[in-house]
């Protein structure tokens, strides 16, 4: 059996040339052979620029190379299903960038497809892979703060191309919502460990670009329980979440980073401090892994369908000034 698996990446992405292929390289199970962009000559550049022994000028190029054994799927929102979908019917596994998909229809293509074709996809969350984030979880789990009673979570950031990026393009699937709405979605279900009832929500369009650059949700989950999500792209950059339960709390401001936890139980108050890793690498070894042993990564991609119904819900709230109910 092979000791690492060989990753192509789809497409040029700021995200894949900072985040995914650095890790990846430094990691102990994975490594970059081959990456593709619509324009050839670019692929060579970034080829070159990252040492990456393969280029290709066409996605399914790539799918084709035998050598591949799994791809990086860092497209526009919108291109996620379409190249996922090709990729595993090409028998590549999927580390797809979030959200996973823009429809819940969408979602369960992609899930689908990897299950007829025997690969692993998951969605790219990397703050899940942080010591702190699983502290918080076991903390919750163990009754330390006692019933929860509040999660909020915030992400923020400021965008500075509003001309290019494509996380402002409408017909990307453009959006604060999408883009860093998602990941507070997925932190305050994953916290509340169970899925909402019913959203309502507010947001502000711009009207040159026709996306959403500020929002906010109100999440209803059973028991009482309530949750905030804000996202925007139009404020300096924040990630942060807070876990109110009936005899203490929870409380980070930066879940990327994730090196300090303000704590307070009956017991008494503290911070906890843990040391920052390469999110991005922690990722995929792990998916990595487990390709390689044959088994579930800890995050299924049915999680990643299940989020994306609570963004669709919560789109529709605003659109609406409705309260909407879950449909799962």
């Amino acid at each position: 059996m092979a000791d690492k698996i060989r990753y192509g990446v789809l497409s040029t992405a700021q995200i894949a040339r900072n985040q995914h292929i650095p890790s990846a390289q430094k990691s102990s199970n994975s490594e970059v052979i081959a990456i593709s962009s619509r324009d050839e000559a670019r692929a060579k550049t970034w080829a070159a620029a990252l040492n990456i022994p393969k280029a290709y000028g066409a996605y399914e190029a790539l799918l084709a190379d035998p050598e591949v054994d799994a791809v990086i799927n860092p497209l526009p929102n919108s291109l996620h299903c379409q190249w996922t979908i090709k990729a595993a019917e090409a028998g590549k596994h999927i580390l797809c960038e979030k959200p996973l998909a823009v429809t819940v229809e969408q979602a369960q293509r992609m899930i689908d497809a990897a299950r007829a074709n025997e690969v692993r996809l998951m969605e790219g969350f990397t703050h899940r892979f942080n010591p702190l984030f699983s502290f918080i979880l076991a903390t919750i789990e163990a009754g330390a703060i006692g019933e929860i009673r509040f999660v909020r979570s915030e992400l923020t950031y400021t965008l500075q191309d509003w001309e290019n990026d494509t996380r402002v393009k409408a017909h990307l699937a453009g959006g604060g919502l999408f883009d860093a709405g998602c990941y507070a979605v997925n932190t305050v279900r994953t916290l509340m460990q169970t899925e909402p009832e019913s959203v309502q929500a507010v947001e502000h369009i711009r009207e040159s670009h026709q996306v959403d650059t500020r929002f906010v949700g109100l999440l209803k989950f059973p028991g009482g329980r309530l949750a905030t999500i804000t996202a925007g792209m139009e404020s300096p950059f924040r990630f942060s979440c807070e876990v109110i339960g009936s005899t203490g709390s929870l409380i980070t401001e930066n879940l990327f980073r994730a090196d300090r936890l303000h704590v307070m139980t009956d017991k008494g108050e503290w911070v906890e401090e843990f040391e920052v890793i390469d999110r991005f690498q922690a990722q995929i070894e792990h998916f990595s892994d487990c390709i390689l042993q044959n088994r579930r990564p800890a995050f299924s991609p049915e999680d990643g369908r299940s989020n994306v119904a609570v963004l669709v819900a919560l789109k529709q709230a605003a659109r609406t000034g409705k309260v909407v109910k879950i449909n799962q």
